[in-house]
């Protein structure tokens, strides 16, 4: 029964409570808000929230609220990722307290954004207002050049841990992938592989970029008789940026050996002088170029005249992860190494150059907390 005081007319009651919406919320933090009628007298409002319904934590308290239909809010930080959390309030005057219905939200989780086809892209990353958004683990890495003949392309790279933009709220990060290079064709030892294409990342005012890599060479002056190189890296390192050898690879007679085709009592009557080749660094196979930690290596050497192209190197890129194509021998050793490199929650794996292929697409990968 409500308690009376003063006239017969007059009613003492409590507040009364309605819990509204929880804005303005992320990975860590909420805006909790009510509604008190104070019913006439000064009133105070605690609000709570539990991850359970049922065992609660003290958030703030907003005083001296007066009035009808008065909204009252409170910021609560420090919220775990991904979590859902049941929210009330109670609001008290000098009559007593009341004690709201629950409203539930779930707290923003980890996102994982990942682009391997070549071409423009965007991502609208969300924040709440006057909050800047942060993009974590960000990758880059340009697409790798094509091969010519055995010659494997490099592949560029930018990476940095994290980024906060420079402006506030919810804003479209966006960029494009840069495609594969083309496969050359030989031509007589001149080809038409060509270098991959960079790939951007823009956050507010900050841009990005991991470059392509070059593409592989074939030297028209050895003919098809040499190994051509991988080509330049894109932004990245401490790369190499070699095939078969520092040289266009290449074979030359380094002796001779007479061959007796008849003969009678007093010896050799008839015969000729066959040449003996030698083969250098990379006949038939070239290396894959790369960015930061992730250098082609070097094809093996070839001395023997099985023209079994030697084996390519590694795809290149950052931390050999997915850039060119590792330069392919001729022969049986076909193609180059595929790259890989465990990023997230997946491992990206590139792949192996063969003796005319196309580079790798590049790619984009990086974290933001969202719904």
């Amino acid at each position: 029964m409500p308690i009376r005081r003063g006239t017969a007319s007059s009613v003492a009651l409590a507040p009364v409570t309605t819990i509204n919406t929880t804005t303005e919320f992320n990975e860590s933090r909420a805006t909790f808000n009510a509604t008190i009628d104070s019913s006439g007298y000064m009133t105070s409002v605690l609000f709570q929230y539990s991850t359970n319904g049922t065992t609660w934590t003290n958030s703030g308290t907003v005083s001296g609220v007066t009035g009808n239909s008065q909204s009252v809010s409170h910021t609560q930080t420090g919220l775990s990722v991904g979590t859902l959390y049941y929210v009330r309030a109670i609001a008290t005057n000098q009559i007593g307290s009341t004690t709201s219905s629950n409203t539930t939200f779930t707290t923003w989780s980890l996102k994982t954004y990942l682009n391997t086809t070549a071409g423009s892209y965007s991502v609208s990353v969300p924040s709440i207002t006057g909050v800047a958004p942060t993009i974590y683990e960000m990758l880059l890495y340009g697409g790798g050049g094509g091969a010519n003949y055995s010659g494997g392309g490099g592949g560029g790279y930018r990476l940095a841990a994290s980024h906060t933009s420079s402006t506030t709220g919810t804003q479209t990060v966006s960029g494009s992938v840069g495609g594969g290079g083309a496969a050359g064709n030989g031509g007589g030892g001149t080809g038409s592989a060509t270098a991959g294409g960079s790939t951007t990342l823009t956050v507010g005012s900050t841009t990005w970029t991991g470059g392509g890599g070059g593409a592989g060479q074939h030297p028209g002056s050895c003919g098809a008789s040499c190994g051509g190189r991988g080509g330049t890296v894109g932004s990245g390192t401490n790369g190499a940026n070699i095939g078969g050898c520092t040289t266009y690879g290449y074979y030359y007679v380094s002796s001779q050996t007479f061959i007796c085709t008849a003969s009678d009592k007093n010896g050799c009557t008839a015969g000729y002088f066959q040449d003996n080749y030698s083969y250098d660094c990379g006949y038939y196979a070239g290396g894959g170029g790369g960015g930061t930690d992730g250098g082609g290596a070097n094809a093996a050497t070839q001395n023997s005249a099985s023209h079994v192209g030697g084996a390519g190197g590694t795809g290149g890129g950052a931390y050999g992860l997915r850039g060119g194509n590792g330069g392919g021998g001729q022969g049986t050793q076909g193609n180059g190494a595929a790259g890989g490199f465990s990023v997230g929650s997946g491992t990206i794996v590139g792949t192996g150059g063969s003796v005319f292929a196309g580079g790798s697409a590049g790619g984009i990968t990086f974290k933001y907390y969202g719904p």
